[in-house]
């Protein structure tokens, strides 16, 4: 998603709007147990928390295509 995109998801779900590169903007919430949610155009993502995140290693995902 582009960074319009990816603010207005920001907007209704709240989190912050991030650039990963590439011109790909995702939307990553943090969760009260720590857990963290990224939403791109292709996938939602919940991982366990940063160590999870930074390793790419998701514990649950969504294909939305």
């Amino acid at each position: 998603m582009n960074e319009q995109q990816a603010k207005g998801m920001v907007t209704a779900l709240g989190g912050y709007a991030w650039n990963s590169g590439g011109g790909m903007w995702l939307v990553r919430l943090k969760r009260a147990d720590g857990s963290i949610v990224v939403i791109s155009d292709d996938v939602v993502c919940e991982y366990g928390g940063e160590k999870e995140f930074e390793a790419s290693s998701p514990r649950t995902s969504i294909l939305l295509h």
